[in-house]
């Protein structure tokens, strides 16, 4: 047998949660993990329509004329973005410098001084003299902790450049 976290969430929170959560992804997904509709199943089936309810609520989805729920195709990055978005301006009021949303292809360059945990996952903050940003964290940077970071953010994660480079600079 093996277990796997699925979320850091509980399901009550995941309903009312502004990020995408696991129930959205699990929702928008093509193959949907198979649940037992008693117990613990059970649970999740209500929660995964509690949540569908808020989404429609916070305007994120909306009721078809026969009843059913639908969503857009980027449902799942409208809400990451959105919840990065208000953390960031959050943070920036904390951190008295501009935050700046960083979208699919940019290139991200700053100092990795430490991590967020928001409810779409666990993202890093890369700043710079002006400004900083958030992105997804992955494992690997933890090691980078206060060093400077090169990379582009494309599909989600950002491809990191860790070589060094000579030459003059600023």
């Amino acid at each position: 047998m093996t277990l796997r976290v699925l979320s850091n969430l509980d399901l009550e929170t995941q309903i009312d949660a502004d990020g995408a959560t696991w129930l959205d992804r699990e929702l928008a997904s093509p193959d949907r993990a198979p649940i037992v509709r008693a117990g613990f199943g059970a649970e999740v089936d209500a929660a995964k329509q509690q949540r569908k309810n808020m989404l429609v609520e916070k305007r994120h989805a909306w009721r078809a004329p026969k009843g059913a729920i639908r969503a857009p195709k980027d449902l799942i990055a409208r809400l990451e973005r959105s919840e990065i978005e208000s953390a960031g301006k959050s943070l920036a009021v904390k951190k008295s410098v501009a935050f700046t949303f960083k979208g699919e292809g940019e290139r991200v360059s700053g100092v990795f001084s430490g991590t967020t945990s928001l409810v779409s996952g666990k993202y890093a903050v890369i700043e710079n003299a002006y400004e900083f940003t958030l992105v997804p964290w992955r494992p690997v940077m933890d090691e980078r902790l206060g060093r400077q970071m090169t990379g582009v953010l494309s599909g989600g994660v950002v491809s990191w450049d860790f070589t060094r480079t000579r030459g003059l600079g600023i």
